[in-house]
């Protein structure tokens, strides 16, 4: 659930052509963004399926997206804090330098060895989450930040988590377990 809940603030709170720019294009910088992002989150192996959703759909590319999936549950400041206080500070270090590592190795593996296709690739909605109230082309960011207030924010984030992001995953779900077309969600 706390992952229906980061997925929902990450499409309200990062504007889809802000991830579109910088997890959707380049096979390495991409990787590297999105496998930082993925560190501090504290999300387990679950929760951040809902979170790398909500990004792909914003526009993340495939290795972007792999490395978020493997750095956020490899460490997270949670479980750094509990490494400091089990362990030592080596090792409190080591666990999200290696979560990095790993994470962007598989994320380049995934960009090298399977390239994104550029003619079936899925356009990012730039528009804005909230309610459609600029394109997201001619809407200057320091604008349209403005226009809505945090409270406005998270409450369509939390609907867009119970709605769209949960009816999403579900479909997706059925699809891969049954091997059928999934049909649209209302």
């Amino acid at each position: 659930m706390f992952g229906l809940l980061v997925g929902g603030l990450l499409k309200v709170f990062l504007s889809p052509a802000y991830v579109a720019s910088h997890l959707g294009s380049g096979r390495f910088s991409s990787v590297f963004k999105a496998a930082l992002l993925g560190i501090p989150i504290p999300l387990c192996s679950c929760g951040v399926l809902p979170a790398a959703a909500s990004l792909k759909k914003q526009g993340a590319n495939n290795g972007a997206t792999t490395a978020f999936l493997i750095s956020t549950p490899e460490s997270g400041v949670d479980s750094i804090s509990i490494t400091w206080a089990l362990l030592d500070p080596i090792m409190t270090i080591a666990r999200p330098v290696s979560a990095f590592i790993s994470a962007f190795v598989a994320g380049i593996a995934e960009n090298v060895f399977n390239p994104p296709d550029k003619e079936n690739q899925a356009e990012p909605d730039l528009s804005c989450p909230i309610d459609n109230c600029c394109d997201g082309l001619d809407c200057p960011p320091e604008a349209h930040k403005k226009h809505h207030s945090f409270f406005e924010k998270f409450r369509v984030g939390l609907k867009y988590a119970a709605t769209d992001l949960w009816a999403d995953l579900a479909c997706r779900c059925r699809l891969s377990a049954r091997q059928v077309k999934c049909c649209p969600v209302g």
